[in-house]
Protein backbone atom coordinates (compact mmCIF):
# COMPACT_ATOMS: atom_id res chain seq x y z
CA UNK A 1 0.00 0.00 0.00
CA UNK A 2 1.31 3.47 -0.89
CA UNK A 3 2.31 5.91 1.85
CA UNK A 4 -0.57 8.23 0.91
CA UNK A 5 -3.14 5.42 1.28
CA UNK A 6 -1.70 4.37 4.64
CA UNK A 7 -1.85 7.98 5.86
CA UNK A 8 -5.44 8.42 4.67
CA UNK A 9 -6.55 5.18 6.31
CA UNK A 10 -5.01 6.28 9.60
CA UNK A 11 -6.54 9.76 9.47
CA UNK A 12 -10.01 8.54 8.57
CA UNK A 13 -9.92 5.91 11.31
CA UNK A 14 -8.90 8.59 13.80
CA UNK A 15 -11.72 10.84 12.56
CA UNK A 16 -14.31 8.20 13.43
CA UNK A 17 -12.58 7.22 16.68
CA UNK A 18 -12.59 10.81 17.96
CA UNK A 19 -16.19 11.40 16.98
CA UNK A 20 -15.20 14.22 14.63
CA UNK A 21 -17.62 15.29 11.91
CA UNK A 22 -14.99 15.14 9.22
CA UNK A 23 -11.44 15.54 7.95
CA UNK A 24 -10.00 18.44 5.94
CA UNK A 25 -6.85 18.26 3.79
CA UNK A 26 -5.57 21.57 2.41
CA UNK A 27 -2.25 22.26 0.71
CA UNK A 28 0.02 24.24 3.04
CA UNK A 29 -1.77 23.19 6.26
CA UNK A 30 -1.60 20.10 8.47
CA UNK A 31 -4.56 17.69 8.35
CA UNK A 32 -7.47 19.03 10.38
CA UNK A 33 -10.52 17.53 12.06
CA UNK A 34 -13.90 19.23 12.01
CA UNK A 35 -15.21 18.90 15.55
CA UNK A 36 -18.57 20.54 16.02
CA UNK A 37 -18.34 23.95 14.37
CA UNK A 38 -14.59 24.11 14.92
CA UNK A 39 -11.54 23.12 12.90
CA UNK A 40 -8.77 21.49 14.96
CA UNK A 41 -5.21 20.87 13.79
CA UNK A 42 -4.03 17.29 14.17
CA UNK A 43 -0.90 17.42 16.28
CA UNK A 44 2.23 15.68 15.05
CA UNK A 45 1.23 15.64 11.37
CA UNK A 46 3.26 17.23 8.60
CA UNK A 47 1.97 19.93 6.31
CA UNK A 48 -0.02 18.63 3.35
CA UNK A 49 1.71 19.33 0.04
CA UNK A 50 0.27 19.15 -3.45
CA UNK A 51 2.04 15.87 -4.26
CA UNK A 52 0.53 14.16 -1.23
CA UNK A 53 -3.02 15.42 -1.78
CA UNK A 54 -2.94 14.50 -5.48
CA UNK A 55 -1.67 11.03 -4.58
CA UNK A 56 -4.49 10.61 -2.05
CA UNK A 57 -7.09 11.73 -4.60
CA UNK A 58 -5.72 9.37 -7.26
CA UNK A 59 -5.80 6.47 -4.79
CA UNK A 60 -9.61 6.33 -4.65
CA UNK A 61 -10.95 8.00 -7.82
CA UNK A 62 -11.85 5.71 -10.70
CA UNK A 63 -11.18 6.72 -14.30
CA UNK A 64 -14.62 8.22 -14.89
CA UNK A 65 -14.49 10.24 -11.67
CA UNK A 66 -10.98 11.50 -12.43
CA UNK A 67 -12.11 12.69 -15.86
CA UNK A 68 -15.10 14.46 -14.33
CA UNK A 69 -12.88 16.21 -11.77
CA UNK A 70 -10.51 17.33 -14.52
CA UNK A 71 -13.40 18.75 -16.53
CA UNK A 72 -15.54 20.32 -13.80
CA UNK A 73 -12.81 21.20 -11.26
CA UNK A 74 -14.98 19.84 -8.44
CA UNK A 75 -16.71 16.63 -7.52
CA UNK A 76 -18.86 15.28 -4.67
CA UNK A 77 -18.75 11.55 -4.00
CA UNK A 78 -19.75 9.03 -1.38
CA UNK A 79 -17.45 6.06 -0.88
CA UNK A 80 -16.68 3.30 1.57
CA UNK A 81 -13.15 4.02 2.74
CA UNK A 82 -10.76 2.00 4.87
CA UNK A 83 -13.12 -0.94 5.17
CA UNK A 84 -16.70 -0.22 6.19
CA UNK A 85 -16.39 3.51 6.92
CA UNK A 86 -18.60 5.59 4.64
CA UNK A 87 -17.73 9.20 3.80
CA UNK A 88 -19.11 12.04 1.72
CA UNK A 89 -16.09 13.40 -0.14
CA UNK A 90 -15.72 16.89 -1.61
CA UNK A 91 -12.83 17.64 -3.96
CA UNK A 92 -12.45 21.15 -5.31
CA UNK A 93 -9.78 23.68 -6.28
CA UNK A 94 -8.68 26.93 -4.65
CA UNK A 95 -5.69 28.99 -5.83
CA UNK A 96 -5.38 26.32 -8.53
CA UNK A 97 -4.62 23.72 -5.84
CA UNK A 98 -6.81 20.78 -4.84
CA UNK A 99 -8.68 20.75 -1.50
CA UNK A 100 -10.16 17.60 -0.03
CA UNK A 101 -12.74 17.08 2.71
CA UNK A 102 -14.34 13.95 4.16
CA UNK A 103 -17.60 13.91 6.15
CA UNK A 104 -18.38 10.71 8.04
CA UNK A 105 -21.71 8.98 7.39
CA UNK A 106 -22.61 6.63 10.28
CA UNK A 107 -23.58 3.06 9.41
CA UNK A 108 -26.44 3.07 11.91
CA UNK A 109 -29.48 5.27 11.25
CA UNK A 110 -30.76 7.02 14.37
CA UNK A 111 -34.48 7.27 15.02
CA UNK A 112 -36.39 10.56 15.25
CA UNK A 113 -36.14 10.73 19.03
CA UNK A 114 -32.38 10.12 19.02
CA UNK A 115 -32.02 12.98 16.53
CA UNK A 116 -33.97 15.28 18.91
CA UNK A 117 -36.79 15.74 16.40
CA UNK A 118 -40.20 16.68 17.85
CA UNK A 119 -43.17 14.33 17.95
CA UNK A 120 -45.08 16.28 15.29
CA UNK A 121 -42.68 14.95 12.63
CA UNK A 122 -44.31 11.52 13.13
CA UNK A 123 -47.61 13.00 11.98
CA UNK A 124 -45.96 14.29 8.80
CA UNK A 125 -45.02 10.80 7.66
CA UNK A 126 -48.48 9.38 8.36
CA UNK A 127 -49.74 11.16 5.27
CA UNK A 128 -50.11 9.26 2.00
CA UNK A 129 -49.30 12.23 -0.23
CA UNK A 130 -48.01 15.77 -0.02
CA UNK A 131 -44.72 17.60 0.36
CA UNK A 132 -42.36 17.67 3.35
CA UNK A 133 -39.43 20.10 3.20
CA UNK A 134 -36.23 19.18 5.06
CA UNK A 135 -33.94 22.21 5.04
CA UNK A 136 -30.86 23.75 6.61
CA UNK A 137 -27.25 24.63 5.78
CA UNK A 138 -24.68 22.09 4.56
CA UNK A 139 -23.78 19.55 7.23
CA UNK A 140 -26.74 20.39 9.48
CA UNK A 141 -28.17 16.87 9.60
CA UNK A 142 -30.80 17.05 6.85
CA UNK A 143 -29.85 13.72 5.31
CA UNK A 144 -29.80 12.04 8.73
CA UNK A 145 -33.39 13.18 9.29
CA UNK A 146 -34.45 11.91 5.88
CA UNK A 147 -32.77 8.57 6.57
CA UNK A 148 -34.58 8.30 9.90
CA UNK A 149 -37.95 8.99 8.23
CA UNK A 150 -37.28 6.44 5.48
CA UNK A 151 -36.24 3.79 8.00
CA UNK A 152 -39.34 4.49 10.11
CA UNK A 153 -41.56 3.81 7.11
CA UNK A 154 -39.38 0.90 5.96
CA UNK A 155 -39.79 -0.79 9.35
CA UNK A 156 -43.52 -0.23 9.75
CA UNK A 157 -45.23 0.01 6.37
CA UNK A 158 -45.36 -1.82 3.04
CA UNK A 159 -44.51 1.03 0.67
CA UNK A 160 -42.70 1.51 -2.63
CA UNK A 161 -39.89 3.95 -1.82
CA UNK A 162 -37.67 5.67 -4.37
CA UNK A 163 -34.74 7.96 -3.66
CA UNK A 164 -33.05 10.17 -6.27
CA UNK A 165 -29.78 11.45 -4.86
CA UNK A 166 -26.61 13.26 -5.82
CA UNK A 167 -24.77 11.35 -4.44
CA UNK A 168 -26.31 8.45 -2.45
CA UNK A 169 -25.29 8.81 1.20
CA UNK A 170 -27.18 6.34 3.40
CA UNK A 171 -27.71 2.82 2.07
CA UNK A 172 -31.03 1.12 2.86
CA UNK A 173 -32.04 -2.52 2.97
CA UNK A 174 -35.65 -3.25 2.05
CA UNK A 175 -37.66 -4.51 5.02
CA UNK A 176 -41.45 -4.13 5.00
CA UNK A 177 -41.04 -1.63 2.16
CA UNK A 178 -39.26 -1.92 -1.18
CA UNK A 179 -36.52 0.71 -1.51
CA UNK A 180 -34.83 1.70 -4.78
CA UNK A 181 -31.98 4.24 -4.77
CA UNK A 182 -30.89 6.06 -7.92
CA UNK A 183 -27.78 8.22 -8.15
CA UNK A 184 -27.52 11.15 -10.56
CA UNK A 185 -24.87 10.51 -13.19
CA UNK A 186 -24.77 6.80 -12.45
CA UNK A 187 -28.30 5.37 -12.47
CA UNK A 188 -30.10 8.31 -14.07
CA UNK A 189 -28.76 11.30 -15.97
CA UNK A 190 -30.65 14.15 -14.27
CA UNK A 191 -33.20 14.80 -11.53
CA UNK A 192 -35.70 15.67 -14.26
CA UNK A 193 -35.25 12.23 -15.85
CA UNK A 194 -35.66 10.61 -12.45
CA UNK A 195 -38.85 12.55 -11.73
CA UNK A 196 -40.33 11.63 -15.10
CA UNK A 197 -39.54 7.99 -14.33
CA UNK A 198 -41.33 8.34 -10.98
CA UNK A 199 -44.46 9.44 -12.85
CA UNK A 200 -44.50 6.08 -14.63
CA UNK A 201 -44.23 4.11 -11.39
CA UNK A 202 -46.46 3.69 -8.36
CA UNK A 203 -44.18 5.47 -5.89
CA UNK A 204 -45.50 5.88 -2.35
CA UNK A 205 -42.52 7.80 -0.95
CA UNK A 206 -40.05 9.80 -3.04
CA UNK A 207 -36.93 11.39 -1.54
CA UNK A 208 -35.06 14.04 -3.54
CA UNK A 209 -31.70 15.28 -2.31
CA UNK A 210 -30.91 18.91 -3.05
CA UNK A 211 -31.46 19.76 -6.72
CA UNK A 212 -28.72 22.21 -7.67
CA UNK A 213 -29.32 22.13 -11.42
CA UNK A 214 -32.73 22.20 -13.07
CA UNK A 215 -34.72 23.07 -9.95
CA UNK A 216 -37.03 25.37 -11.94
CA UNK A 217 -37.97 22.54 -14.31
CA UNK A 218 -38.27 20.00 -11.50
CA UNK A 219 -40.49 21.97 -9.12
CA UNK A 220 -43.77 21.74 -11.13
CA UNK A 221 -43.30 17.97 -11.46
CA UNK A 222 -42.63 17.68 -7.73
CA UNK A 223 -45.90 19.47 -6.98
CA UNK A 224 -47.76 17.27 -9.44
CA UNK A 225 -46.41 14.12 -7.80
CA UNK A 226 -47.26 15.46 -4.33
CA UNK A 227 -50.82 16.14 -5.44
CA UNK A 228 -51.26 12.52 -6.50
CA UNK A 229 -50.42 9.45 -4.46
CA UNK A 230 -46.80 10.21 -3.53
CA UNK A 231 -45.37 11.55 -0.28
CA UNK A 232 -42.37 13.72 -1.24
CA UNK A 233 -39.33 14.43 0.95
CA UNK A 234 -37.47 17.37 -0.59
CA UNK A 235 -34.11 18.57 0.70
CA UNK A 236 -33.21 22.27 0.45
CA UNK A 237 -30.31 24.45 1.59
CA UNK A 238 -32.10 27.32 3.34
CA UNK A 239 -31.84 28.65 6.88
CA UNK A 240 -35.50 29.28 7.68
CA UNK A 241 -39.05 28.44 6.66
CA UNK A 242 -39.69 31.71 4.85
CA UNK A 243 -36.64 31.23 2.62
CA UNK A 244 -37.60 27.61 1.88
CA UNK A 245 -41.13 28.56 0.76
CA UNK A 246 -39.91 31.53 -1.26
CA UNK A 247 -37.29 29.37 -2.97
CA UNK A 248 -39.92 26.84 -4.04
CA UNK A 249 -42.37 29.49 -5.23
CA UNK A 250 -39.69 31.30 -7.22
CA UNK A 251 -38.56 28.10 -8.93
CA UNK A 252 -42.06 26.86 -9.75
CA UNK A 253 -43.16 30.28 -11.04
CA UNK A 254 -40.63 30.29 -13.89
CA UNK A 255 -42.95 28.23 -16.09
CA UNK A 256 -46.34 28.81 -14.40
CA UNK A 257 -48.38 31.71 -13.08
CA UNK A 258 -47.48 32.82 -9.57
CA UNK A 259 -51.06 32.46 -8.38
CA UNK A 260 -51.37 28.88 -9.66
CA UNK A 261 -48.08 27.95 -8.02
CA UNK A 262 -49.08 29.48 -4.68
CA UNK A 263 -52.34 27.51 -4.69
CA UNK A 264 -50.59 24.29 -5.66
CA UNK A 265 -47.96 24.64 -2.94
CA UNK A 266 -50.57 25.54 -0.33
CA UNK A 267 -52.68 22.52 -1.27
CA UNK A 268 -49.78 20.06 -1.07
CA UNK A 269 -47.39 21.32 1.61
CA UNK A 270 -47.44 19.26 4.80
CA UNK A 271 -44.65 20.86 6.80
CA UNK A 272 -41.14 22.29 6.92
CA UNK A 273 -38.29 21.09 9.15
CA UNK A 274 -35.34 23.52 9.45
CA UNK A 275 -32.07 22.17 10.90
CA UNK A 276 -29.28 23.76 12.90
CA UNK A 277 -26.56 21.76 14.66
CA UNK A 278 -25.18 23.24 17.88
CA UNK A 279 -22.27 22.21 20.14
CA UNK A 280 -23.68 20.04 22.92
CA UNK A 281 -22.63 20.46 26.53
CA UNK A 282 -20.09 17.75 27.24
CA UNK A 283 -19.12 17.30 23.60
CA UNK A 284 -20.69 16.40 20.30
CA UNK A 285 -23.53 18.17 18.50
CA UNK A 286 -27.27 18.46 19.08
CA UNK A 287 -30.03 19.41 16.67
CA UNK A 288 -32.19 22.51 17.02
CA UNK A 289 -35.21 22.66 14.72
CA UNK A 290 -37.71 25.14 13.38
CA UNK A 291 -40.98 23.35 12.65
CA UNK A 292 -43.79 24.66 10.48
CA UNK A 293 -47.04 22.71 10.15
CA UNK A 294 -49.08 23.70 7.09
CA UNK A 295 -52.37 24.39 8.87
CA UNK A 296 -55.27 26.34 7.38
CA UNK A 297 -53.79 29.71 8.39
CA UNK A 298 -50.43 28.90 6.77
CA UNK A 299 -52.15 27.67 3.61
CA UNK A 300 -54.18 30.88 3.37
CA UNK A 301 -51.07 33.03 3.69
CA UNK A 302 -49.31 31.06 0.94
CA UNK A 303 -52.30 31.35 -1.40
CA UNK A 304 -52.42 35.11 -0.81
CA UNK A 305 -48.66 35.56 -1.19
CA UNK A 306 -48.23 36.87 2.36
CA UNK A 307 -45.24 34.67 3.04
CA UNK A 308 -43.52 36.95 5.57
CA UNK A 309 -46.49 36.60 7.95
CA UNK A 310 -45.90 32.85 8.29
CA UNK A 311 -43.27 33.57 10.93
CA UNK A 312 -45.87 34.98 13.33
CA UNK A 313 -48.05 31.87 12.88
CA UNK A 314 -45.07 29.63 13.76
CA UNK A 315 -44.40 31.66 16.92
CA UNK A 316 -48.01 31.50 18.15
CA UNK A 317 -48.88 27.89 17.28
CA UNK A 318 -46.96 25.77 19.77
CA UNK A 319 -50.11 23.77 20.52
CA UNK A 320 -49.98 22.47 16.92
CA UNK A 321 -46.35 21.40 17.20
CA UNK A 322 -44.81 24.47 15.60
CA UNK A 323 -41.68 26.09 16.97
CA UNK A 324 -39.31 28.82 15.85
CA UNK A 325 -35.56 28.26 15.69
CA UNK A 326 -35.07 30.85 18.44
CA UNK A 327 -37.45 29.00 20.77
CA UNK A 328 -35.86 25.62 19.98
CA UNK A 329 -32.40 26.97 20.82
CA UNK A 330 -33.67 28.63 24.02
CA UNK A 331 -35.31 25.38 25.16
CA UNK A 332 -32.03 23.51 24.66
CA UNK A 333 -30.25 26.20 26.65
CA UNK A 334 -32.86 26.09 29.44
CA UNK A 335 -32.42 22.31 29.69
CA UNK A 336 -28.66 22.73 29.96
CA UNK A 337 -28.01 20.75 26.78
CA UNK A 338 -26.05 23.55 25.10
CA UNK A 339 -23.78 26.25 26.45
Amino acid sequence: MEVSSILLTRLLSETVKRGARGLQLTVGSPPMFRVGDNIEKIEGENMVDVTLIESIINSFLDEKEAERLKKEKEIVLVKNMSGNMRFRINIYYQKNLPDLSFRYIPNVTKNLEELNLPEVVHSFVERDSGLIIVAGPLGSGKTSTVASIIELINNTKAKNILTIENPIEYLFNSKKSIISQREIGQDVNTFLDGLNFAFEQEIDLLYLSEIRRGFEEAMPIILDLASGNSLILLELSTNNTISAIEKMLEAASVNSSKEAVRYSLADNLIGVIIHKLLPKRGGGMILATEIMVANSAIKSLIREGRIAQIESIIQTSRNEGMTSMERSIQELRDKGRIV
